[in-house]
Order: structure tokens, then C-alpha cells, then sequence
């Protein structure tokens, strides 16, 4: 019915090496830390249609790096993994009102091939400047967090 969307984030990013870390456009992170020192970050965001694609390459980016750090993930951190995420994506109308329409939208991130998939790609049924709403939450390991904290700046 809709066509997928594919976004590679590819390992030779001559401007994310350069600089060894990564300039944030679009995510902006909230962290926070449990008693047994498990970090969590959370960013939300929905910029305007035209940069959907810098948003999901953003996103790609941030995952291709925690799968090419060499610690076991993603899954679960109880089970043995040192990160882990969750990424939920919807379409929302860009028209304001009480009532705006949203069309459901599946993620999937391909660690092998560094590539995230987003389905349906677009949603004409609400119209051309329809907005990507995006929640990604990235959790890890003390020493998880210390390699992106280092790496990423992050929180």
C-alpha cells in the first residue's frame, strides 16, 4: 500500500569521523540514571517534512555506532546485552487541530547492514507536509554509557 523507507548510515561518514562525534540537528537527548547504574536516554522529536530524511539518518548514525562499538546488543540488558533501544515512529498531519490525524509507522533497525527501515515511508492520506513523530529511547551499561558519553557527548 505505501512504499518503505530506507536509511543507510554508512561506517566511512568522513564528516562524523573527522570530528568523532556527531552534531545533534534533530535528537535532543533527556538521560537518566538507576540504582544499579543503568543510563537511559530519551529524545522526541518532529521536525518539519523536508527534514524527515536528516532525522532518520541522524537516527541510523547514532545505531550504526553502537553496533560497530563491539559490546553485545542490542537486547535486552537483563539478559546479558550492555545496550539496548526502543524507536517508535508515527505520521502526523502538519495541520493544526484537537483532533489531527496520525497513521502508525513500524521501525526497523538492521544491524548487519546499518540500515533503518521506516513503513509506510510517507502518508499522503494526510497530505504532503505530514510530520514524522519520532521517540527513540537508548539504554546501556555503565560501560555503554561511558563509550557514548565519550564518543557522542552525550548527557
Amino acid at each position: 500500500m505505501y512504499p518503505k523507507r530506507q536509511v543507510n548510515a554508512p561506517g566511512d561518514n568522513q564528516r562524523t569521523q573527522a570530528k568523532n562525534t556527531m552534531d545533534w540537528q534533530y535528537l535532543e537527548f533527556d538521560c537518566s540514571e538507576d540504582s544499579e547504574g543503568t543510563v537511559c536516554w530519551d529524545a522526541l522529536a518532529q521536525p518539519a517534512a523536508g527534514h524527515t530524511p536528516a532525522l532518520l539518518h541522524e537516527v541510523a548514525q547514532l545505531l550504526a555506532w553502537a553496533s560497530r562499538l563491539g559490546l553485545p546488543g542490542p537486547g535486552p540488558l537483563d539478559e546479558g546485552a550492555d545496550w539496548d533501544f526502543d524507536l517508535q515512529v508515527q505520521w502526523q498531519s502538519a495541520h493544526s487541530s484537537h483532533a489531527q490525524p496520525r497513521l502508525p509507522a513500524q521501525a526497523h533497525w538492521h544491524a548487519a547492514t546499518h540500515t533503518l527501515d521506516i513503513h509506510p515511508a510517507s502518508a499522503p492520506t494526510l497530505g504532503p507536509d505530514a510530520r514524522l513523530e519520532l521517540s527513540l529511547s537508548l539504554s546501556g551499561t555503565p560501560a555503554f554509557a561511558q563509550a557514548f558519553r565519550e564518543h557522542e557527548k552525550a548527557p
